[in-house]
């Protein structure tokens, strides 16, 4: 759908009682000409093979007309639309439409055509001059019965400014009766027309734009604006991210259970030798201990931590090596089942024929950081937000 840069024709009539101005006799009859302009293109709408399609809106209502902030008026939402290429036929006695700005026959349930849309054009007319609405009962059935009706107050004795020939119009428009209302949508627009030449004011889209600027204003006032709400929808799930960055003020010692805070990609190879891994016995060392990878308190094993030092000769080979002898006599070598100080040969001179197969890093991943699986649940986070405001609406689109 086209994006309107703009407000719909309600916020516009609201803003003008909220400043306590009436709306301008000749902008709201300069407004009505532009719906009838644009009624009458759906009414009068033809197929390819040249037969009237009577399309019909049946829903035309204040926030149904949208007005760009450049003075542009456009009907949109044909939710209702009715015409005569449609396989379903309507259902005698079913309401559709808003219930204050029916016609008499649509609130009697009775067949409608395009004149329901001409009574609807009256109803906004009358309300932008009254100000108030016109068919407004304590209930939905008190309005509907209003409208059945269909007592139509002049608007003269409120605004003195409203000529004798406007009340006609207006009378016309608002006939409880379809054959005595206007017959088509560009009969109702030439009368407006013609009375705005006879009032001598000038109008055009400049002043009507100036309505909508001032109803945009009087919203973004009022109103919290959607993609500020999403802005802090998604800055909350990003607070999430500041337990990644390195807080400088922070006492140099801190708790094992904590997470740890990084700044960007930090050397962290030697963090293993700040921390007292081999004192056993405290829940900080049980914590560090199941975060790091397997055989890491293997006794020897520690600097395998520690990936820029490079591999010592005496590493355990990837398939085990058989003794090539008993060692000579008066030697200083331990014997093949490793030595005591080393046990399973890890760090020994003499590879053993029983020393434990050594596996490379790939075959055993460590397991994720706390801060990575964060990083992840924030992101996520971050996404369903995005998703929800995108199929909720709150983002224009």
């Amino acid at each position: 759908m086209e994006y309107v840069d703009g407000s719909d024709l309600k916020a516009v009539i609201e803003y003008m009682k909220k400043t306590n101005r009436p709306f301008p006799v000749e902008a709201a009859a300069m407004i009505a000409v532009k719906i009838c302009e644009g009624l009458a293109y759906a009414h009068e709408l033809r197929s390819n093979e040249g037969a009237q399609l009577h399309v019909v809106h049946r829903d035309m209502s204040p926030p149904n007309v949208l007005i760009t902030k450049h003075g542009e008026v456009k009907i949109v939402d044909f939710g209702l639309a009715k015409a005569s290429s449609q396989l379903e036929k309507s259902e005698a006695g079913i309401i559709k439409g808003k219930f204050s700005y029916l016609s008499p026959e649509a609130a009697l349930g009775q067949e409608v055509d395009h004149r329901t849309d001409i009574f609807a054009v009256g109803i906004i007319l009358w309300e932008m001059l009254a100000g108030r609405r016109l068919f407004l009962g304590d209930s939905d059935f008190a309005t509907v019965k209003l409208v059945q009706q269909a007592q139509i107050p002049q608007v003269g004795p409120q605004r003195k400014d409203v000529t004798p020939e406007l009340e006609r119009i207006l009378a016309r428009a608002l006939a409880r009766d379809p054959a005595a209302r206007y017959q088509s949508a560009r009969d109702l627009g030439r009368d407006l027309t013609v009375l705005l030449y006879r009032l001598g004011r000038p109008i055009s889209a400049f002043d009507i734009a100036e309505l909508v600027r001032g109803a945009m204003a009087l919203r973004k006032r009022t109103q919290p604006d959607k993609a500020s709400i999403i802005d802090k929808l998604i800055e909350e799930a990003l607070f999430e991210f500041t337990s990644l960055q390195d807080d400088k003020a922070a006492p140099s010692t801190a708790r094992l259970d904590e997470p740890l805070k990084l700044s960007g990609f930090e050397d962290i190879g030697k963090w293993a030798d700040e921390i007292n891994v081999q004192a056993g016995g405290s829940a900080g060392d049980e914590i560090v201990r199941k975060s790091l990878p397997m055989g890491v308190f293997e006794e020897g094993n520690l600097a395998a931590l520690e990936e820029d030092e490079p591999i010592s000769s005496s590493a355990v080979p990837l398939t085990p090596m058989p003794s090539s002898g008993p060692p000579a006599q008066g030697s200083d070598a331990p014997p093949s089942g490793g030595n005591a100080g080393n046990p399973g040969g890890l760090g020994s001179t003499t590879p053993s024929a029983t020393a434990p197969f050594a596996t490379s890093s790939d075959s055993f991943p460590p397991p994720a950081s706390g801060g990575t699986v964060k990083a992840l649940l924030v992101v996520a986070a971050i996404a369903v937000i995005a998703a929800g405001a995108w199929f909720g609406h709150l983002i224009p689109h």
